[in-house]
């Protein structure tokens, strides 16, 4: 019981053992002092007070160490028991030494620059302290640290014994050091870190935090289990990194992406996703989240290899592929076990146009026995105008699944689900175009014909209803509506359409004359609106498309008669035409193709009119009896925009146009009774 307090440097001379007793109080009062042992009993106090204390053999601390200054442990094992929240000295630990702490703030807030040996023993919390040198830390005993001091400058060793853990929130928590894991690291970080220590041993790794952990052949050389729970664990080298890891859950939000090959399992659970690159799997893998073989838009060519067994527990599979033919660029998984559970596939198509197939586009090869089920999700997948559907191959290929656009006589289901009799790829089926097709020839056919017209459509009978007046003003105008439905074939009968149409046009004379007397001239405009709504069904997939488009009109019309006294003779009209509309297609679960279309049309029609005799009906009236030959060639040069669907389907309105003809006759009646002749 006491203070001894030393004013000088080496004032305590070769002392051997420094025990300071409880109640006793040592001020080093900024003084240098050298020790073989030292022992600081429960309740004593050592002020350093900026001086330095260095022990050679080690021993124990239990008391309070307070102020700032140097502590210098050179030799034997110094133990330091309890807090000293008031110690802000440094630590130093040399080559031979040890310091073994059993609380976090064992030394305070001062640094530790630990050359030798830092034990945490049975320890709990928060270590602040900065670290630097290039010793070890060893975390035994049941420890769990979190470490949150500036340890950049430590390039030593850190070990974690079985049943204890480290974890660490950045990068400097680690510093340069490496890692020999029995235990468990939890890397819990919400920022971008490239891992370059080596990581080694038995222990598990858990990720937390929303950052992407980035590891490569020494940070993933440890053989425990590794948890994503959060963020991402990735893998950026252009060759394969070999990961130890006999064990690797992906969790919801988790994420493992890259050109990685795995010693052991990997389990994707709901809401985990795996992004594969190059990607092997040493043992089985499970999916019950999302494997990603390709990122969105990424050219197609992945591989994910398996080298045991698949199990799908309703998981997805997204592949990236050129649908064309059989040899078509894809994403591919190749299973050399078995396969077994009910797995849902999303296929993006990336720039393929669409084609026939033989035996179909490879996505899924199998070694085993191949008892999983694979589905698409939407039933089917289209390309160009053709529409594919995931179905097992025939003899050999038995096993694989293929992405075909043969039908093989079922129709998809609008909800398709895995099924326990999956479909066969038919080589000798017939080919598969998608409804789409239907609704867009439905959709540039209305274009090109719903403002087209005869003259009578447009006039009816005008010379027997409106004549010249003296003026030669017109005096003519003109309303059509039109309603009707339509069916048409397309593909090889394989897609059924129906339309429904409206037509409003309305128009009137701007001039009527004649050039002799006899003829007569008609000079007028016109304007119109149209829509149609059209559905297109398939008997060969499970889903219907829908086809719109609205839009209007305007343009001119001229009309020449012969004969304007008796009605008879030659007429020739003409009229030209520029329409402009909005169309729309749309399917089941598709994303809508929304476009324009617009361009001229016009016909030139002409006809001949005679009187072929006249009787005398009932009630004194007369009749007579008119036939008309007509022939007309209408221009259609309404074209759709060239434009690119969302699904990367090329679409485009292929000719200069079309040209329609028409030949017929016509057959009237004009009936009169005598009376009316005066």
């Amino acid at each position: 019981m006491g203070t001894l307090r030393t004013d000088a440097d080496g004032a305590l001379g070769n002392t051997r053992e420094l025990n300071i007793s409880n109640a006793a109080i040592v001020d080093l009062n900024g003084s240098t002092q050298t020790v073989e042992t030292f022992t600081g009993q429960m309740g004593s106090t050592v002020l350093f007070k900026e001086g330095a204390l260095t022990v050679n053999k080690g021993g124990i601390s239990q008391g309070e160490l307070t102020g700032g200054g140097n502590l210098n442990v050179t030799g034997g094992t110094l133990a330091i028991e309890g807090l000293n929240a008031r110690y802000n000295a440094l630590t130093s630990i040399s080559p031979n030494a040890e310091v073994s702490l059993d609380n976090t703030q064992g030394l305070g807030r001062g640094n530790i620059a630990n050359d030798g040996l830092l034990t945490l023993k049975n320890v709990t919390g928060e270590l602040r302290n900065s670290i630097s040198g290039k010793g070890i830390v060893s975390a035994t005993a049941r420890t769990d640290v979190e470490l949150d001091g500036d340890n950049s400058r430590f390039v030593g060793q850190f070990n974690i014994d079985t049943g204890s853990a480290l974890s660490v929130n950045e990068q400097k928590n680690l510093g340069d050091a490496s890692v020999i894991n029995n235990g468990l690291l939890t890397i819990s970080t919400e920022r971008s870190w490239a891992m370059t220590h080596s990581i080694s041993g038995s222990g598990d790794v858990t990720k937390l935090g929303t950052g992407i952990l980035t590891l490569n052949n020494d940070s993933a050389a440890y053989q425990g289990t590794t948890d994503i729970v959060g963020g991402e664990i990735a893998f950026g080298s252009d060759s394969a990194i070999n990961m130890a890891s006999q064990h690797i859950n992906i969790h919801n939000s988790g994420v493992m992406s890259g050109n990685v090959t795995t010693a052991g399992d990997v389990n994707v659970m709901p809401g985990g996703t795996l992004r594969v690159a190059k990607t092997t799997i040493g043992g089985n893998l499970e999916n019950g989240g999302t494997v990603q073989m390709n990122s969105e838009g990424g050219k197609p060519g992945n591989v994910l290899t398996v080298n045991g067994n698949y199990t799908g527990n309703n998981g997805l599979m997204t592949f990236n592929a050129t649908l064309g033919g059989d040899n078509s660029p894809t994403d591919k998984m190749n299973v050399k076990g078995d396969t077994q559970g009910n797995t849902r596939v999303r296929v993006d198509n990336i720039g393929g146009v669409g084609a026939q197939t033989v035996n179909g586009i490879e996505l899924i090869e199998v070694g085993g026995n191949s008892a999983g089920n694979f589905a698409l999700t939407t039933g089917t997948v289209e390309a160009g105008a053709y529409v594919y559907t995931l179905a097992k191959g025939k003899g050999n290929d038995e096993k694989n699944w293929y992405l075909t656009s043969k039908w093989d006589g079922v129709t998809p289901p609008d909800t398709p689900d895995p099924i326990n009799n999956p479909p066969v790829v038919d080589p000798e089926g017939p080919s598969v175009y998608r409804p789409e097709a239907g609704s867009y020839i439905s959709n540039i056919a209305a274009a090109n014909s719903l403002f087209s017209h005869r003259l009578h459509d447009r006039l009816g009978e005008p010379q027997y209803i409106d004549s010249l007046h003296s003026q030669g003003s017109a005096s003519s105008m003109w309303m059509r509506h039109v309603g009707g439905h339509e069916r048409s074939r397309a593909g090889d009968g394989q897609l059924n359409t129906q339309a429904n149409r409206y037509v409003l046009q309305l128009g009137g004379d701007l001039a009527q004359w004649s050039s002799n007397a006899q003829d007569r001239w008609h000079l007028g405009v016109m304007a119109g609106y149209a829509n149609q709504h059209s559905n297109t069904q398939s008997n060969r997939v499970g889903y219907k498309s829908d086809g719109r488009i609205s839009g209007y009109s305007a343009g001119l019309y001229a009309t020449w008669y012969q004969n304007d006294a008796n009605k008879t003779g030659a007429y020739v009209d003409s009229w030209a035409l520029y329409n402009w509309f909005d169309n729309s297609v749309s399917s089941d679960n598709r994303s809508a193709d929304d476009y324009d279309s617009r361009g001229v049309t016009a016909s030139v029609e002409g006809g001949y009119t005679f009187e072929a005799g006249t009787f005398s009906g009932s009630e004194e009236t007369l009749n007579t009896w008119y036939v008309q030959p007509q022939a007309q060639i209408t221009w259609m040069g309404v074209k759709d925009s060239d434009h690119t669907r969302k699904d990367g389907t090329r679409i485009e309105t292929e000719g200069d146009g079309n040209v329609q003809t028409r030949l017929g006759v016509k057959t009237y009646l004009n009936s009169h009774h005598q009376r009316d002749d005066g």
